[in-house]
């Protein structure tokens, strides 16, 4: 079994304090270490628009073959408050101007999709005050999916574990939001990271998601680079060739114990499991 997914790992261009990213704050190293190394594919975790410079970031990405995979947009909602969750509604329409004003920018940088994981932030209240704010942050999510969609940019959602969010936890939630959005257009971002928290059987999960399925990240259980801890990955790439998933997968792992080995041992974990599979 050959796997012919489309390779990359997570960087940021600014110094950051959401740890899951590469060369937080040397982003021209860590782009050239990506194409040394023989990605192709970068994610770019972005706080703001005016982290990057499009004209200046196209070029680097030109001369070193590389593209951007999609943009994630956590950084906001722990920055700056910038959550679709949140329940006040001047904060909420702050939050999902600036999910819009992203959409826009990642066409200025050739990137076809853009994340919503972080940046919805959590639900608060109880009862009905939870429902009620459940709702609202739906609608958001809503909002932020038609103006993608409009945008021709493919919206994805990332269940997250428990400890970092309230909502939106599996991928049976994540597929449950896409009936209530109905954007056919809207995907599934899965991470093993966060799936080795929440779901009780990753393989069927990513089985059940099938083609609603448009992004993976791959991390260890201990969010190290793949390979590291003790995840299946073996049994997961299966999965995914069982669903005739060919999209990219990422690594979103911490600069453990520095980014340079992280990378490497990410190559290093692709060239082992590609050995292994392409013997069977």
């Amino acid at each position: 079994m050959q796997t012919n997914f489309l390779k990359g790992v997570a960087l940021s261009p600014q110094p950051t304090k959401f740890a899951p990213v590469l060369y937080a704050g040397r982003l021209l190293e860590g782009l050239r270490s990506v194409s040394s190394i023989g990605f192709k594919y970068v994610e770019l975790s972005l706080r703001s628009i005016h982290d990057v410079k499009p004209t200046e970031l196209n070029k680097v990405l030109f001369d070193l073959d590389l593209k951007i995979s999609a943009i994630a947009t956590g950084q906001a909602c722990l920055f700056d408050q910038l959550c679709l969750g949140n329940e006040d509604i001047a904060r909420r329409k702050k939050a999902i101007e600036h999910f819009k004003e992203m959409v826009l920018f990642s066409k200025k940088i050739n990137s076809s999709a853009i994340i919503i994981g972080g940046i919805r932030g959590g639900i608060n209240g109880s009862g009905s005050q939870y429902e009620s704010n459940l709702r609202n942050g739906i609608e958001a999510i809503k909002d932020c999916a038609k103006f993608a969609e409009d945008q021709n940019i493919l919206l994805l959602i990332e269940p997250i574990n428990r400890y970092e969010t309230n909502w939106i936890l599996t991928a049976k939630d994540g597929c449950d939001l896409l009936d209530q959005i109905h954007i056919s257009s809207v995907k599934l971002l899965l991470d093993t990271f966060h799936m080795n928290i929440e779901e009780s059987n990753m393989v069927n999960a990513i089985k059940k998601t099938g083609n609603r399925l448009g992004y993976v990240h791959f991390a260890d259980n201990n969010r190290h680079a793949p390979g590291q801890g003790q995840t299946n990955f073996k049994e997961i790439l299966k999965a995914l060739k069982s669903i005739n998933y060919c999209g990219p997968i990422i690594a979103e792992i911490l600069p453990y114990p520095d980014d340079e080995t992280a990378i490497r041992e990410t190559l290093e974990f692709w060239k082992k499991i590609n050995n292994k599979l392409g013997k069977e």
